[in-house]
């Protein structure tokens, strides 16, 4: 990038046990900054302002948003809860805001209890998982989908490129 990148991410912990997760912020920070910086050049006017607010929450929780919101009455392991359509992101990029501070692209919701078990299941350490949806979350709040092949594959590329820099191992590796 030729411009700093400036991530502004606010971690709130809504649910005791998250707080027993030793290294979380730094971890989640590091994630989210890598995540931006390998978004396509299209998107990197705003990725590079970006700020976002992660949600450590209870199942409960997310399974009163999942069905409030996406109609499905179950939790889930990560919420996305995006500000912009892609392309709205895209024509904020092309045309940014004079003196841009920061620009508040959406929200995550993860769920303890789904992610612990995931991670058990998996045999992956729970801060690896946590990683993999934060950096999940984050490609979704900037319009990337896994709802066909040639999606998934595009973005499941580049949550592997940010766990291998960040020295994680392959999320998919286990499934």
């Amino acid at each position: 990038m030729t411009k700093k990148q400036i991530v502004r991410l606010e971690v709130e912990i809504a649910s005791k046990p998250w707080e027993r997760v030793g290294g979380l912020q730094k971890r989640l920070a590091e994630a989210a900054e890598l995540t931006l910086s390998v978004l396509p050049e299209t998107l990197l006017p705003v990725a590079r302002y970006a700020q976002l607010t992660v949600l450590l929450t209870t199942d409960k929780a997310v399974h009163k948003l999942n069905r409030d919101f996406r109609g499905f009455d179950k939790p889930t392991n990560v919420l996305s809860f995006p500000q912009f359509e892609r392309k709205e992101i895209v024509q904020i990029g092309k045309q940014p805001p004079k003196d841009v501070q920061e620009i508040y692209v959406g929200d995550l919701a993860i769920a303890y209890d789904t992610v612990r078990k995931e991670a058990r299941a998996e045999e992956k350490e729970l801060l690896d998982h946590l990683t993999h949806l934060v950096i999940h979350g984050i490609l979704h709040l900037f319009g990337f989908d896994h709802d066909t092949d040639g999606r998934a594959a595009r973005m499941e590329r580049l949550e592997k490129e940010v766990m291998a820099t960040l020295g994680l191992p392959d999320p998919y590796e286990f499934l």
